[in-house]
């Protein structure tokens, strides 16, 4: 079984609006291949297949990149790859990482162990399915006529 990664798409682009959804998936792959530099080199096509994108598609996510000045590109010479900079603010490489720790998905962030079950919002569904049985056991009975 192969080591499971992924890669982090930074707030500071996340949470921008100006910015189109695969413009934030082509950066976010830029910064996972950026090493401390901030240099990167993949092909076109490569970024296209991991995508899932023509090429076309992610040329047109690094214009979009470029004219925010989130990264700049270098053309290296025919039948090389181009040489992204990425913006130092976005490398995830840094030693000193602003980045907040990973939340557990098992319960929510402020539920504890000796949580009440209320601190679990995520099994309120079958309260509310066990009123329905309820609500509807009883109206059944009181709409049945009597021959």
């Amino acid at each position: 079984m192969s080591k499971i990664t992924f890669a982090p798409i930074p707030n500071k682009i996340l949470c921008r609006t100006d910015i189109s959804h695969g413009a934030k998936l082509c950066c976010a792959r830029l910064i996972q291949y950026a090493g401390k530099d901030g240099q990167a080199f993949p092909k076109l096509p490569l970024l296209a297949e991991e995508l899932g994108m023509s090429v076309r598609a992610v040329q047109r996510f690094i214009i979009e990149l470029e004219g925010l000045e989130l990264i700049q590109s270098k053309r290296r010479g025919k039948g090389m790859s181009n040489l992204y900079h990425v913006d130092k603010s976005l490398l995830i490489h840094r030693s000193k990482s602003d980045m907040p720790e990973v939340a557990h998905l098992e319960r929510p962030k402020l539920a504890h162990p000796d949580a009440p079950k209320v601190a679990y919002p995520y099994r309120r569904k079958e309260n509310y399915k066990k009123e329905i049985e309820k609500i509807t056991l009883a109206l059944g009975d009181k709409m049945r006529m009597t021959r």
